[in-house]
């Protein structure tokens, strides 16, 4: 199970193409990516997808989509990232297989429970702190993210306002992993990658 995963936005992107960021980010240690490109109509997205898992399986690193069953299964992805109004987690499962990865965006204690018993491999916890995608969501805390953890059995990765300088506030708090977006992409994705992934290998040593 991996421990940081990378979630794509491409208008955070300023230094170049989607794709390009997400090359030198996974050259540094992103452990997955979560292809979440909203806006996009079917025959594009696909066409993504299926260029991200091109890429991504040659440096053995997970693809999941977000929401799609139907593009994952047509790409060949690993795994989808499901939410409150996608496909149920246990209907995906089936469609999938067993050895897919499938996530879900949990926003309290009471989804995060209620989706662990549903077959889903890891829960996003956010937003922990303040983020740039979701300005208006009141942040959880670090005390909420530790309720959460020492509730919930599947592997909580900690979402929102997550960056090189609080990623061993959110592990040390009982986090498993973490999943960054604004972070990533907004200056040099590489250089962040390989900060948290410092962070990350350093925090889970000790």
């Amino acid at each position: 199970m991996f421990r940081f995963l990378a979630i794509t936005n491409r208008f955070l992107c300023k230094g170049g193409p989607l794709i390009q960021a997400v090359k030198e980010a996974v050259s540094e240690g992103v452990e997955a990516v979560l292809l979440r490109e909203q806006a996009l109509n079917d025959h594009i997205l696909y066409k993504v997808a299926l260029q991200f898992r091109q890429i991504l399986e040659t440096r053995d690193v997970p693809l999941l989509i977000a929401h799609r069953v139907d593009v994952a299964l047509a790409v060949g992805a690993q795994g989808v990232h499901l939410g409150t109004y996608s496909l149920p987690a246990e209907v995906a499962r089936s469609l999938l297989g067993p050895e897919a990865i499938i996530g879900f965006s949990a926003h309290s204690i009471e989804e995060a429970l209620h989706i662990q018993d549903c077959g889903v491999d890891y829960v996003t916890l956010s937003p922990i702190f303040p983020t740039r995608s979701k300005p208006l969501a009141r942040p959880l805390g670090l005390d909420y993210l530790h309720e959460v953890v020492a509730k919930v059995e599947v592997p909580i990765l900690a979402l929102g306002g997550i960056g090189p300088s609080n990623v061993e506030e959110v592990l040390e708090k009982g986090a498993y992993g973490v999943a960054v977006m604004s972070a990533l992409w907004k200056g040099s994705p590489g250089k962040v990658a390989g900060e948290i992934r410092e962070k990350i290998k350093e925090t889970v040593r000790s």
